[in-house]
């Protein structure tokens, strides 16, 4: 029993960190502040996923629409991607959700939200939201 516990403490603890491992590949931000600075400097907007750890959908989104190249080319052309994990907190409170994954379109200078789309969309889906809020 004890060993099985391990065992499954261990895999959600490799778990835990996926989001960044994406980021990095994607090279999206994963530091509000720092995203924040870049979105103004660079004058676009801010595109927040706010995911969990052991989000089945947020997986599914990432891996299946975020990392399709039309998306990720639309998605860098006119924003800073940023993606946070709601459970560790280190995001401004106006972004909390109580659903996984959202997506937030930010005004950085406001720190206002334009847009979120709640839930997992497809890249077709979220190719056509992109064009929509241009």
């Amino acid at each position: 029993m004890k060993k099985l516990l391990l065992i499954v403490m261990l895999s959600l603890m490799l778990f835990a960190d996926g989001y960044k491992e994406f980021a990095k590949e994607m090279a999206y931000e994963t530091e509000y502040k720092t995203a924040l600075e870049r979105a103004k400097k660079e004058n676009k907007s801010l595109m927040i996923l706010m995911i969990t750890n052991y989000c089945p959908w947020c997986s599914k989104f990432e891996k299946k629409t975020l990392m399709d190249k039309n998306v990720d080319d639309k998605i860098k052309s006119n924003y800073i991607p940023l993606v946070i994990n709601r459970q560790e907190g280190n995001f401004p409170k106006y972004l909390n959700a109580p659903v996984v994954p959202v997506t937030f379109f930010v005004e950085p200078n406001k720190e206002e939200i334009t847009y979120q789309s709640i839930g997992f969309s497809n890249k077709i889906d979220f190719l056509n939201l992109l064009n929509s809020l241009e």
